[in-house]
């Protein structure tokens, strides 16, 4: 059953509230990410392989003294980064996939969690082999890193037009698939509860 952003009054605004947190949170690690790493390859390369090994490949660039990234660092990071990566894309797919309804409409969504974990596994993947595989995977980090950035996003923003548009429509009622409207569904509760109201209050005929 589709869960509506109608059913709840305090459901709209909490996802409003966690795609803009959410949105923060991959504004402030961009920012970082260029301040570390910067986006030119070398960038990558010096980051994680160290400097003598990016002035191999770069000879212009300038020397930042950085020695290799330690399998203990790569794996501190992969830990945390795990972590935060699969919760938050977890609640995002999860809110996505509960508001749209069922059927055909969730398909695009069902593709864009399969691009934030696929991207969110490789951009975590991709430390180790700029570490120790060839240069020409720091080609590949800066890539990686903006397309997680940019499904999540995408998933917030999604989020966000879906609780501002979203109103009254038919969706899934219960396991048997019929398709009731919200309305016509809450006028027929409101009719039912009436009548049971009303047969309530009637006196017990006498003996």
């Amino acid at each position: 059953m589709s869960f509506r952003l109608q059913d709840h009054s305090f459901f709209k605004p909490a996802v409003v509230v966690f795609s803009l947190f959410t949105l923060a949170q991959l504004a402030t690690g961009s920012v970082l990410y260029i301040e570390k790493i910067g986006l030119h390859p070398a960038g990558a390369l010096e980051f994680y392989a160290g400097s003598e090994k990016m002035l191999e490949v770069y000879p212009d660039r300038p020397d930042g003294f950085r020695n290799p990234a330690t399998l203990h660092g790569l794996l501190k990071v992969a830990v945390s980064h795990s972590l935060a990566y699969g919760l938050f894309a977890f609640l995002l797919v999860h809110l996505l996939r509960s508001i749209l309804p069922d059927g055909y409409r969730r398909k695009p969504a069902d593709w864009l969690g399969v691009l934030v974990y696929s991207t969110a596994f490789l951009d975590i993947l991709s430390g180790f082999l700029v570490t120790y595989g060839p240069a020409y995977f720091s080609y590949i980090r800066t890539p990686l890193f903006a397309a997680f950035v940019g499904s999540t996003a995408l998933c917030c923003v999604w989020l966000m037009v879906l609780a501002f548009t979203g109103g009254p429509e038919p969706y899934d009622w219960g396991d048997d698939g019929l398709q009731v409207d919200v309305k016509s569904h809450e006028e027929r509760v409101r009719k039912a509860a009436k009548n049971s109201s009303t047969k309530e209050s009637r006196p017990a005929p006498s003996v």
